[in-house]
């Protein structure tokens, strides 16, 4: 760039060069250069977006796991409710205390 400024008949198209030879990523006297400013920033909004699709992805998946969680009560209190006697009641709540977790898949 230094060898083009000295020629005043190449001034005009050094400024260019120089122009955008800054705004791709020569830092200025003030800092980061316009470039990579923007590049920061967008950045920073992708990693906020990421955020929060992954925040609404946990939600989703919580909210899901509770009505699983609720189905799943639902039909084992259905299936106590059957019982004919205390009898019953007690073993099959035995029986439910002694079965390992089931998973829904």
């Amino acid at each position: 760039m230094k060898r083009l400024e000295s020629y005043p008949r190449n001034a005009l198209f050094a400024g260019v060069l120089d122009s955008i030879a800054e705004s791709l990523g020569r830092p200025s006297e003030g800092g980061q250069s316009w470039f990579a400013r923007t590049g920061s920033r967008l950045w920073r909004r992708q990693l906020r977006g990421v955020d929060a699709y992954i925040a609404r992805a946990d939600s989703m998946f919580e909210a899901l796991d509770r009505w699983l969680w609720k189905q799943r009560a639902r039909e084992t209190e259905a299936w106590l409710a059957q019982s004919k006697d205390i009898f019953e009641l007690e073993a099959r709540i035995r029986e439910l205390e002694r079965r390992p977790p089931s998973r829904i898949f």
